[in-house]
């Protein structure tokens, strides 16, 4: 057996712990609209092809969507299915949270502080959140089968750390058209930038309230 195989079987009895980091490429993508818009707080995961993806660890803490001032903070979150949300109510009127959506329907009544339970998301697909006392108050929660997964920043940007394989390529965003979602396949092999356009509305009406968090709002 000569000195290479012995070392490859080595780092497999170890765990492979040097090949993640030997394997993994530094994978940008940038959304934008058809005429050149970006698109900030947009979801985007990559769905591996070529191997299995690792489960939510059941140690991993719940996900916090809060509300105040009659807002839900952050107004969208990306999560791989498997991941519990907490949603406490920091306001000093109550709420009352609700979904209705295919991929989790629930249904959390007249609270102050934290709620009752938290909510397992485990069925991939976008839950829109709504309080029932509150008409405005909106969020959503993109569930996505895979641990990689971004959100867009303010020029519509995501970098992400991929090992290589074949993958699907999916966005979400709020102000999207009803389009089916099927996503792209690519193919990761080394440090790659993808530029993706999907078609949007003109209007978004939670453009002042969607990259806001509960530490934006603590100032009275």
């Amino acid at each position: 057996m000569n000195l290479n195989r012995i070392f490859l079987l080595c780092l497999v009895a170890l765990g492979g712990l040097w090949l993640p980091s030997a394997w993994a490429h530094t994978v940008s993508v940038t959304l934008t609209s058809p005429d050149g818009k970006p698109l900030d707080h947009s979801a985007v995961f990559f769905e591996p092809l070529s191997f299995k993806a690792k489960a939510v660890s059941k140690d991993l803490p719940a996900v916090v969507i809060a509300q105040k001032r009659q807002m839900f903070l952050p107004a969208v979150t990306v999560l791989q299915a498997g991941t519990r949300v907490e949603f406490p109510n920091l306001d000093t009127v109550r709420h009352h949270v609700y979904s209705f959506s295919e991929a989790k329907t629930f249904d959390i009544k007249l609270y102050l502080g934290r709620a009752p339970s938290s909510e397992l998301f485990d069925r991939s697909g976008v839950v829109a959140l709504g309080c029932n006392i509150h008409d405005t108050m909106i969020a959503w929660i993109v569930v996505v089968d895979t641990p990689y997964f971004a959100l867009t920043d303010k020029a519509g940007s995501v970098t992400l750390d991929l090992p290589a394989g074949d993958y699907h390529l999916k966005v979400w965003d709020r102000r999207q058209l009803d389009a089916p979602n099927d996503g792209q396949r690519i193919t990761v092999a080394g440090d790659q930038t993808f530029a993706v356009t999907t078609d949007v509305l003109d209007f978004d009406p939670y453009a002042d309230v969607t990259g806001q968090s509960v530490e934006d709002m603590q100032a009275p």
